[in-house]
């Protein structure tokens, strides 16, 4: 009786492995037909697309139809002057004149 119940779940394994496969083979077969169908489609529409952009004609309008395009305005760009460039150091330049000077604008 138990190896009945082996031979059964071998068997059963097997019959499970092959219906599997098969499933698995059919979504594989038709998911490549999609793709097969979509890239001939795709093609197909690319190729419709350019030979009827060839035949299409620009229409023109009469002359008195057209418009007239209107002048650019025109901007005056203000640009503000250099500043003075500032004046020399004498000659003799000491840093302690010019910190007196910084602390006697500052208040201190």
């Amino acid at each position: 009786m138990n190896w009945l119940k082996v031979g059964a779940i071998v068997v059963g394994g097997i019959i499970v492995f092959f219906v599997l496969n098969s499933v698995v083979h059919l979504l594989l077969g038709l998911l490549s037909a999609i793709a097969f169908v979509a890239i001939v489609a795709g093609g197909g529409y690319v190729v419709y697309k350019l030979m009827s952009g060839r035949q299409r004609r620009e229409v023109r309008s009469r002359p008195e139809e057209r418009e007239v395009p209107r002048e650019r305005e025109t901007r005056t760009i203000v640009v503000p002057p250099p500043p003075p460039p500032a004046a020399p150091r004498p000659a003799h330049y000491d840093v302690e004149d010019d910190l007196a000077r910084m602390k006697r604008e500052m208040g201190q």
